[in-house]
């Protein structure tokens, strides 16, 4: 039997088991759940917890803003229901954005573990849902209330027995209520998974709960991530964001203290929390996206718990938009909330320029939702597109690649089996990554029209971040292309994108719908990246002949792309 000490082997051993076991959440929520955002984009997280309300362990798919979220939604269970009035057999559920993962359509599922009546930690799943009722048109709503169904913390098992009237009131305010409810069920088997495994775990090591356990893993990932801030120099480094969305430019201030071994971030001067459009963010968000920034800059080797985020310290003022107040709409939270990677980014480049990276170009998250003529069906489904991703000192950014990471893309054949249409092109945007010693990475296209032969009409709701001010480049680099919406191949005004984008009618096979994501940003000076990889990307497509002279100094014969050296040799000197 384990004492109070754990030797190293063996707590390696625990801990990749812990690991393994909210793996296999992972495997059982997206084997049995019923819609695309959870089967095919990932969008979801599972995390063990322990009776603290501590995270310990979470899946390799757990998207990182939920590991951040369920164990403080863990937490105010226990604050609210008291420890004598969780029992075995009980399952609770809660979706409010500013106990949870900061807007409603993600649902969190929690459900407590005993043994011998002992209460030893939790199971807890999240999951994007397809829908949860409310407004369309979310660039006009104006509180969280047009946003859909909230679901306070409640008890949806009672010791075994289903709270069937939580899942009526639930069914009842939604489009897709079998897709719903199907995928609330699909977290309740995802969590008694790992509830069982980490029993039978606990059971093999005769341990008696997972006191011990817990608190090494989070002393040690404690001690690793004091040791990587201690490594930095105390100051106060300071970045600022502009973000141009639905009316004006917004801005994020971000300062980032140093204070021994630990870091304070603080958001003041940032813009107000907006009165409609769905982009405010709340405190819960912009904590994880604060905490996810600095373990993967300073701590990436580390396996996420709670304990690598004890000496991190995020505060925004309350009002402002990384802090909204109830009733604020932030329904598209994601718009405003992902440009928090990059404030903590920017503002660590004075001291760690060899760990950043540069602006990447977030996620599009097109929404289509279909009606069959005459009353007929209704279909549903998201499209996350992801931007490039932004250089490094060591690499090219990676083209179509989530940073900081939301969800995966569907498959285009899946997508068009789940709603009716048809897509008409998804291709590398030629020219779109950032210029640099290491070059951004490419943006994608993609446009969209109703299948052929369709009886009815769909609603395609479009939401790119970095239209007007696209991701940054570092240490000299290029910022990369910006985002775009496009209708029948045009690109939509500013007042058509605020008034229509996130509701574009398709009622015939003739129109189309479109964007354009952002690209990477470069970084560092694209005089300086090796011609014989501007030749390589000229080859691949990913940049053109005109490009590769007029941004890296770099001719190619248009025949056979070889290098002319005399004259790049004569361009890079600028004569």
């Amino acid at each position: 039997m384990l004492t109070e000490s754990i030797d190293p082997l063996t707590l390696e051993i625990l801990w990749q088991r812990l690991i393994t076991v909210a793996d296999q959440m992972s495997t059982t929520l997206a084997r049995t759940a019923f819609s695309t955002t959870i089967t095919a984009s990932n969008d979801y997280g599972c995390v063990l917890i322990d009776a603290d309300a501590q995270c310990i362990a979470h899946a390799h798919r757990s998207l990182p803003i939920f590991n951040r979220t369920m164990p403080y939604t863990t937490s105010l269970l226990l604050e609210r229901f008291g420890r004598a009035n969780i029992q075995p057999g009980d399952v609770f559920i809660s979706n409010d954005p500013w106990e949870n993962a900061g807007h409603n359509p993600d649902i969190t599922v929690i459900t407590p573990f005993f043994h011998d009546g002992a209460l030893l930690g939790f199971a807890a799943s999240i999951a994007h849902h397809a829908d949860v009722g409310g407004a369309v048109d979310t660039n006009q709503v104006r509180d969280s209330f047009e946003e859909g169904l909230l679901i306070p913390l409640v008890k949806l098992y009672r010791a075994g027995e289903i709270n069937q009237t939580a899942l009526d009131f639930i069914a009842a305010n939604v489009r897709l209520p079998t897709a719903v409810i199907g995928d609330i069920h699909a977290q309740v088997a995802a969590n008694q998974t790992g509830a069982e495994r980490c029993l039978a775990l606990l059971d093999e090591y005769r341990l008696p709960d997972l006191r011990a356990l817990s608190a090494e893993i989070h002393s040690r990932s404690e001690g690793a991530m004091r040791a990587a801030i201690a490594e930095l120099p105390d100051g106060v480094y300071r970045s600022r964001v502009v973000v141009d969305e639905l009316d004006q430019p917004l801005q994020l201030v971000c300062a980032l203290e140093v204070r021994d071994d630990e870091i304070f971030i603080d958001f003041s001067g940032t813009s107000p929390q907006q009165p409609r459009g769905a982009i405010n963010v709340t405190h819960t968000f912009t904590q994880g996206q604060v905490s996810y920034a600095l373990k993967a800059t300073l701590l990436p080797d580390v396996p996420g718990n709670d304990g690598c985020y004890r000496p991190i310290h995020a505060s925004a003022p309350p009002g402002c938009i990384l802090n909204a107040r109830k009733p604020a709409s932030v329904s598209q939270r994601h718009r405003i909330g992902a440009h928090i990677f990059g404030a903590v980014i920017q503002a660590l480049v004075e001291v760690l320029p060899e760990r950043v990276i540069a602006g990447s170009g977030f996620l599009v998250s097109t929404r289509v939702l279909a009606n069959a003529a005459e009353g007929g069906a209704i279909s549903h489904s998201y499209l996350f597109s992801a931007g490039g991703m932004g250089a490094n000192a060591r690499g090219n950014g990676i083209s179509t690649v989530q940073v900081p990471a939301l969800a995966g893309a569907v498959p285009v054949e899946l997508f068009e089996i789940t709603v009716p249409i048809l897509t008409r092109c998804r291709e590398f945007i030629t020219d779109s990554g950032g210029a640099g010693a290491q070059r951004g990475g490419l943006a994608q296209r993609m446009e969209l029209s109703l299948l052929p032969g369709f009886e009815g009409r769909a609603t395609v709701s479009v939401h790119a971040a970095g239209q007007h001010v696209p991701p940054f480049g570092l240490r000299g680099g290029a910022g990369g292309a910006p985002a775009q919406i496009l209708r029948d191949g045009e690109v939509l005004s500013r007042a058509e994108k605020v008034r229509h984008a996130s509701a574009l009618p398709l009622t015939d096979a003739a129109a189309t719908v479109g964007f354009e994501t952002a690209a990477g940003g470069g970084y560092g000076a694209p005089s300086t990246r090796e011609p014989a990889s501007v030749q390589a990307d000229v080859r691949d497509g990913l940049v053109s002949l005109a490009q590769a002279a007029s941004s890296y100094g770099v001719i190619l014969d248009p025949e056979t792309l070889e290098i002319d050296a005399e004259a790049t040799a004569a361009k890079r000197r600028g004569t």
